[in-house]
C-alpha cells in the first residue's frame, strides 16, 4: 500500500524519493514551458498574422512586449473567459454558458491580488498545471511504476497542444481536478473525490463524466451498492445548480445544456459521429493525393487544410481507442470505462464540417491515456523514447507558433 493509500501494482519498484519526482516534474514543467514561450514569441514576430484585427487589438491593450510573451497565452477563447470573468454572463449572450464558471470566478478572485486579469489567469494555469503534473506523476508511479510516471509526465508536458495548459483556458484546472479526483478515490478519500469531481463538472462540461469513474471505482473496491455511494450525486447536483443559476438570471432553463448548439454542434450520437470523421478523413486523404489541396495551408481557421486536418483528428481517435484497450488491461477497470464514456461523448456532438474538431484538445485532459502511453513508452528502447521525444516537442512548437500567429488550434 502506497503513503497516499492506492496500492502498488505488482512487482512495482519501491517509491521514488520525493525530492527526485519534483525535480522530473519541475524540470518537464521548466523546459516545455520556455519552448512555448519561445514558440509563441516566434509566431508573433515571424509568421503572418491570419486575424489582423485581433493581433492589433491585442498590441494596443498589451503593448510590444506584452504582445509577445502573451503569443501563446491570449487567443480565441481566451477573450470569453476573460470577458466572463470581467462582467459575467449577462442576459441574453447564452453562447456564453458553454465556457463553464470555476476558471473565470478563480480569475476575477484573483485579479485584484495580480493586477490583471490576463496575469491572473496565466498565473492560475501554470500554477493548476504543475499541481497537476505532480499529482499525475505520483498517481502514475502508483498504478504503473516509477519509469512510467516519468514518461508519462514528460511527453504530456511536451505533447503536441500542452500550449494549452499554459494559456488561458481551462485546461490545466481541469486536469488539476480530474487526476485530483481519482487520486482521491483511489486513496480511499470518497467524499473529497466527489467534492473535486463537483469543481471538474464547474470547469468543463466533461466533468460530470469523472461520475463513471467514482462508481465503478467503488463498486469494484466494495463489492456492492451502499449508502455513500449517493456521494456521487455531488457532480449532478453541482451541474443543476449552474443551471439554475443561470435559469435564475434570466437565461431560458436548459440555456446551459443547450449552449454547444450555438457553436455549430449536434448531438448524433457516436456512430453517425466516427462515421462522419471517417468520411472527412477519407475525403481529405483522397483531395491531397489528387493534389487538389496542400496539407500545410496557415490560415484563421487552422495551420492545416480541412482535409489534412481530418486525417489528423483521426488518427488522434484511432490512438485513442487503442490507448483506451491499454486502460482496460493495464489499469483499474474505472479508468478504462471513463476513457471509453468521454470518447463517446465526445464524438457525439460533431462541429459542422469537421465531424471530430476538437477531439485533441479533449483527448489532452483524458490523463489515463497518458499513463498507459507513458507506461509503453518507457519500456522502448532509449533511442525510441527520446525520438518521440523530439518529435512532440517539435509538433509542440509548431502548434504553439500557429497558435500565437493567430490560426485557430481545435
Amino acid at each position: 500500500m502506497s503513503a497516499i493509500g492506492v496500492p502498488a501494482p505488482a512487482g512495482a519498484t519501491l517509491a521514488l524519493p520525493r525530492s527526485r519526482r519534483l525535480a522530473i516534474v519541475a524540470g518537464a514543467l521548466i523546459v516545455s514551458r520556455l519552448l512555448v514561450v519561445a514558440a509563441g514569441a516566434f509566431g508573433v514576430l515571424a509568421l503572418g498574422k491570419h486575424d489582423r484585427a485581433a493581433a492589433a487589438a491585442a498590441l494596443q491593450s498589451l503593448g510590444p512586449v506584452g504582445n509577445v510573451l502573451a503569443g501563446s497565452v491570449d487567443r480565441f477563447d481566451a477573450a470569453y473567459y476573460l470577458s466572463i470573468a470581467a462582467h459575467g454572463y449577462g442576459v441574453g449572450a447564452s453562447d456564453l454558458l458553454a465556457f463553464y464558471p470555476a476558471y473565470p470566478m478563480l480569475i476575477r478572485a484573483v485579479t485584484p491580488v495580480a493586477g490583471s486579469a490576463l496575469v491572473s489567469a496565466a498565473a492560475i494555469s501554470l500554477a493548476s498545471f504543475a499541481g497537476a503534473m505532480s499529482l499525475l506523476h505520483r498517481l502514475t508511479e502508483r498504478e504503473l511504476g516509477p519509469a512510467a510516471a516519468d514518461a508519462t509526465t514528460i511527453m504530456l508536458c511536451f505533447a503536441p497542444l500542452s500550449f494549452f495548459f499554459t494559456a488561458a483556458y481551462t485546461e490545466s484546472l481541469f486536469l488539476l481536478a480530474s487526476v485530483a479526483t481519482v487520486a482521491a478515490s483511489r486513496a480511499g478519500r470518497w467524499r473529497l473525490a466527489c467534492v473535486l469531481a463537483g469543481a471538474a463538472t464547474l470547469t468543463r462540461p466533461t466533468g460530470v463524466l469523472l461520475v463513471v469513474a467514482l462508481v465503478v471505482g467503488r463498486l469494484r473496491e466494495r463489492g456492492r451498492p451502499e449508502r455513500g455511494l449517493l456521494w456521487a450525486l455531488t457532480p449532478p447536483f453541482v451541474l443543476g445548480g449552474y443551471v439554475a443559476a443561470q435559469s435564475l438570471a434570466g437565461h431560458p432553463l436548459l440555456a446551459v445544456l443547450a449552449a454547444q448548439g450555438h457553436w455549430r454542434r449536434a448531438l448524433v450520437g457516436p456512430v453517425i459521429g466516427v462515421a462522419e470523421g471517417v468520411w472527412q478523413a477519407l475525403r481529405g486523404l483522397a483531395r491531397i493525393a489528387g493534389g487538389t489541396i496542400p496539407v500545410y495551408r496557415p490560415s484563421l481557421v487552422g495551420p492545416l487544410s480541412p482535409g489534412a486536418e481530418s486525417i489528423v483528428l483521426l488518427a488522434v481517435l484511432a490512438l485513442a481507442v487503442a490507448a483506451t484497450v491499454a486502460c482496460w488491461r493495464r489499469l483499474p477497470s474505472e479508468y478504462g470505462i471513463y476513457c471509453a464514456v468521454v470518447l463517446a461523448v465526445c464524438v457525439s456532438e460533431p462541429w459542422a464540417g469537421q465531424p471530430l474538431w476538437s477531439l485533441d484538445r479533449f483527448v489532452l485532459t483524458l490523463f489515463p491515456l497518458w499513463m498507459v502511453a507513458g507506461s509503453w513508452l518507457s519500456r522502448r528502447r532509449p533511442a525510441v523514447r527520446r525520438g518521440a521525444l523530439a518529435l512532440s516537442a517539435l509538433a509542440l512548437a509548431f502548434y504553439t507558433a500557429q497558435f500565437a500567429s493567430w490560426a485557430f488550434i481545435a
